[in-house]
């Protein structure tokens, strides 16, 4: 998917190996929370140092307990994460030396034929060279004496880590790929949105659990389909903001983050439950956030849901009248029509619609209703012209905008959107008053 170099991030829970990884990227891409065990999926993440650009993978802690939950998907995802990686960061707690877990990634890494770094995290007291011993004993070399909190370190540990990948310059002269869809999955807990991602991605690249909350961090993963080159974004699920607290909140605050990053949402929604108020405030979240919407309904193959209601409710209650498409994660129903209906809304929320028609519609519309007027004084419309895309943007020249109205600046809109299938997708209008 990549031609940079992979550096898989692994450790036991709560060694700091997130901290570590905002601090290197620079970013606050991972949820990061004093509860171990936070991160439990892969996420990828590019760091440039010293000109050069290569893939951090963080991964869940990997611990050797076998009743604690997720324990087992989280190992089958390290063990994934480093047979797939150029070389790996071991990350532990540098102050209390190796845990048992630790032991246990250590008789893996000395089995694989990987380059292995190891950083002694914690290291946050300046004047403090030493470190546990039985770092050493691990037999995987001499560690780095890092601060994830403080920074110390992270210029060495990132000089070694260009070193043993031979991470590739960041000049762009690399072969580019095609151009990427960033695309949001959100939806509310256990919709089934990590199913849907997989069932996509053709991988197990997320863990999936029937427990709401599986995911707590936004996930990426570059997909090639049929339809075009995707960047999934996958997301922990989303309550409204005042019924969480703690890391589900944080994890909250990343899913909206992440519909910042995407051109078009695929908002999932449970088909074995009613289609209500949530889903339609996750509607127009992303609407909110300048986000093309496409809603698929999830589980039918244990539910018929009733698509012409939810279509309905979508139509009078969502300003971009999105399309409903039925799915199941489970059987791949659905999939490739979800697909082929992201690719279009991309290619409306990039395009660009010429003068001349906008004109003529415009032109039209002036016939079709009366332009609303006060105090004696009509509103008039002169000139319409896109001056954005991602999303579309309009501007309109008016004799004076204080006469437009909202339910006529709503007609407006809707009459683009039909004119130039704009359904589904953000319509920005400007309406300028001519000087």
């Amino acid at each position: 998917m990549t031609l940079l170099p992979v550096v898989a991030v692994v450790g036991s829970p709560n060694a700091g190996k997130s901290t570590l990884v905002n601090r290197l990227t620079g970013t606050r891409a991972t949820v990061v929370h004093e509860t171990p065990g936070v991160t439990r999926d892969r996420k990828e993440i590019e760091v440039e140092w010293a000109g050069r650009r290569l893939l951090l993978v963080d991964t869940g802690g990997y611990d050797t307990t076998e009743d604690a939950p997720f324990a087992g998907h989280v190992r089958e995802q390290v063990g994934h994460a480093i047979a797939a990686a150029d070389a790996v960061l071991f990350v532990l707690d540098g102050r209390t030396g190796p845990l048992a877990d630790d032991y246990g990634i250590a008789d893996v890494l000395r089995r694989m034929d990987v380059p292995v770094v190891v950083a002694a995290n914690k290291m946050d007291d300046p004047s403090s060279t030493a470190t546990a011993p039985e770092i050493y004993q691990l037999g995987l070399g001499e560690p780095l004496l890092v601060s994830a909190l403080h920074g110390t370190g992270s210029g060495e540990l990132l000089d070694r880590l260009v070193e043993v990948t031979g991470a590739v310059a960041g000049d762009g002269d690399e072969e580019a790929g095609p151009a990427e869809t960033p695309v949001a999955i959100v939806g509310r807990p256990n919709a089934g949105k990590s199913s849907l991602f997989n069932a996509i991605a053709g991988e197990t690249r997320t863990i999936v659990s029937d427990i709401a909350g599986t995911t707590r961090d936004a996930i990426d993963s570059v997909v090639e389909t049929d339809a075009g080159r995707f960047r999934f974004i996958d997301t922990a699920g989303m309550r409204k903001a005042a019924k969480v607290s703690g890391v589900e909140y944080y994890a909250y605050l990343r899913s909206v983050q992440s519909l910042d990053r995407a051109h078009v949402a695929i908002i999932v929604v449970d088909a074995t439950v009613r289609f209500g108020e949530l889903d339609l405030s996750i509607c127009t979240e992303a609407t909110r956030r300048d986000c093309a919407t496409v809603i698929a309904v999830n589980k039918c193959d244990v539910a018929e849901p009733d698509l012409e209601e939810i279509a309905g409710v979508a139509r009078r209650k969502l300003r971009q009248r999105p399309s409903v498409i039925p799915v199941s994660a489970e059987t791949h129903r659905g999939v490739k029509t979800l697909l082929a209906k992201v690719g279009e809304l991309d290619a409306v929320y990039t395009s660009h619609i010429s003068t001349r028609a906008l004109n003529r519609a415009l032109g039209e519309l002036a016939t079709e209703r009366a332009l609303p007027q006060k105090h004696g004084k009509r509103l008039k419309m002169y000139y319409i012209a896109q001056f954005g895309q991602s999303p579309p943007r309009f501007a309109i020249e008016v004799n004076d905008r204080t006469l437009v109205t909202r339910d006529y600046g709503y007609f407006v809109e809707n009459r683009l959107r039909a004119g130039f299938g704009l359904d589904g997708v953000p319509v920005i209008i400007d309406f300028k008053g001519k000087r």
